[in-house]
């Protein structure tokens, strides 16, 4: 069997005096090839690029997160972008040199998590491009390989629907266990997020003034939950009425209470995260034909604070929103969910008549 010959070529170099005094060598198998390499490497320079950088993807992306994430975020927010890092984004490109990317390769990573959600794509480009950019401010890249005209698809998360007065009612009615009944009465008739409740103290609890000053937060791990001051948001430091339901039940609930935390587990400790899913197991029996979360609990809260006339800016205070765009968001769907119902009524008594 005849083995055949590998083709060999006779590569043309040029060497090219960078600003800094060194030297790169250029090479290319035919003198046009060479020429226009050489131009590529001089518009690169005339840029301001280190084009004899050898910084690698993966690299360049942890000094990101470290000098431009790290210092500005909470722990909860940074493990979620080190999740998108480390298991969507690093595998394909980690040991990639950062200038040597291209689109195509940007456009085959998100080809490949095609049947994720659309969130989980948004987080995927969203960082790409922080990261793209800093390496252009940083000379690093010319042109950031993420294609403006890339969008997220995926299936979107499917809208949060407040419950009904009725099914309120239901639940509370039907949930027995004192631990998860605390939780859901606070969440009905604060909306405060799920951090907030696990992290409430009873000092926190003005019975005098009947108000829960939000002032704590707790990060839920497995094993060991802290509590800390550092609320999501400035805004999150927000006093709450409480109803009398709320109250009295409170009040009950201090009385044979032997922690400083409203919720713990049987040593006095706030309550895992292990924890916390037991009990949610539990809670989500008693409705089992209606999706039940703490975020839907805290939406139904807005809900009705809406339905009772309160005005945004009086909702985004009590919600502890950053922005009254958040608050005019879950005003929009209640809004529209409203507008159709009496749509709905007056085209039934249209035909009644």
């Amino acid at each position: 069997m005849a083995s055949k010959t590998q083709k060999k070529y006779a590569y043309l170099t040029k060497t090219i005096s960078m600003p800094d005094g060194t030297r790169k060598y250029i090479r290319g198998k035919t003198q046009e090839e060479l020429d226009e390499k050489v131009l590529q490497v001089q518009i690169l320079v005339k840029a301001g690029v280190d084009v004899c950088s050898e910084e690698t993807f993966g690299h360049f992306a942890q000094m990101w997160f470290d000098i431009y994430k790290k210092p500005y975020l909470r722990e909860k927010s940074q493990d979620a972008i080190k999740y998108v890092l480390n298991h969507q984004i690093l595998p394909q490109l980690g040991d990639c040199r950062l200038q040597d990317i291209s689109p195509m390769q940007i456009q085959a990573l998100m080809a490949g998590l095609a049947g994720k959600s659309n969130s989980l794509q948004s987080k995927v480009l969203i960082h790409l491009r922080s990261i793209f950019t800093v390496a252009m401010e940083n000379g690093l890249v010319a042109k950031s390989p993420v294609s403006c005209m890339l969008k997220a698809g995926g299936k979107r998360a499917e809208e949060k629907t407040a419950l009904t007065p009725e099914e309120s009612r239901l639940l509370l009615e039907r949930v027995s266990d004192t631990r998860a009944r605390t939780f859901l009465l606070i969440a009905l008739h604060t909306g405060m997020r799920r951090g907030e409740i696990i992290g409430l103290m009873w000092d926190d609890i003005d019975f005098q003034e009947k108000v829960i000053r939000v002032r704590h937060n707790a990060i839920i791990k497995e094993k060991k939950t802290t509590i800390s001051n550092d609320l999501k948001t400035k805004a999150g430091r927000r006093d709450i009425p409480i109803s009398e339901e709320l109250e009295l039940w409170l009040a009950e609930r201090k009385s044979k209470a032997r922690s400083k935390f409203v919720f713990t587990m049987k040593d006095g400790k706030p309550m895992t995260q292990s924890s916390y899913k037991s009990m949610w197991r539990y809670i989500e029996k008693e409705l089992p034909n209606t999706h039940i979360s703490a975020h839907i609990l805290r939406h139904t809260y807005i809900t009705r604070m809406f339905e009772a006339g309160l005005d945004i800016k009086e909702i985004q205070y009590l919600a502890g929103h950053s922005s009254v765009d958040m608050t005019l968001r879950v005003y929009t769907h209640y809004d529209q969910r409203s507008r159709k119902a009496k749509t709905a009524e007056k085209v039934r008594e249209a035909l009644r008549t």
